[in-house]
């Protein structure tokens, strides 16, 4: 069976039901859950893999410092060679869209709501925002805090914490 279409074209009815059927499924905007988003990693892994966007994390404590010395610092000491402070939409792929409640004995007060994984990213602070190597103009730069979850600009003086990658 043939039917016409309004626009004067013939549609099989298999390929009008088929379109009816593509037009009328939903969209999802959650990110798959196979694979996870980290790839395999223990307790001692000084890095972690993103399975998504295949960068990879230096997991452990973060420095403080201005933005200039960041990719000095990632470069240098976090991935000698190929480290470097890593872009605004690097960084937000890091945010945890569910923060959840962690005791961090450095913070006053100690229960605190963190927008990062704390399994793939332990220990992490949220006194201060992250570098990003963004620029945002006039001195200043791109950088996410973790406690938020939102990004904010910081003038390249300021003190933040340094998340590094490669």
């Amino acid at each position: 069976m043939t039917i016409r279409s309004q626009a004067g074209l013939s549609v099989g009815k298999c390929g009008l039901v088929l379109a009816i059927i593509v037009v009328a499924l939903p969209a999802t905007a959650d990110a798959p859950q196979n694979p996870p988003q980290y790839a395999q990693f223990d307790r001692d892994s000084t890095e972690i893999t993103d399975n998504f966007t295949k960068l990879v994390w230096d997991r452990r404590r973060i420095q403080k410092s201005a933005q200039s010395t960041t990719d000095l610092y990632c470069n240098a000491t976090v991935f000698p060679g190929v480290g470097r402070a890593p872009t605004v939409k690097e960084l937000l792929t890091l945010v945890d869209e569910d923060a959840h409640q962690e005791y961090d004995s450095s913070l006053k007060p100690p229960l605190v709501f963190k927008n990062i994984d704390q399994l793939a990213f332990p220990d992490t602070p949220t006194d201060l925002p992250y570098w990003t190597s963004t620029p945002a103009g006039g001195g200043k730069f791109w950088a996410v805090d973790f406690s938020t979850g939102k990004t904010v600009v910081l003038d390249g003086t300021s003190t933040a914490n340094i998340r590094c990658v490669r």
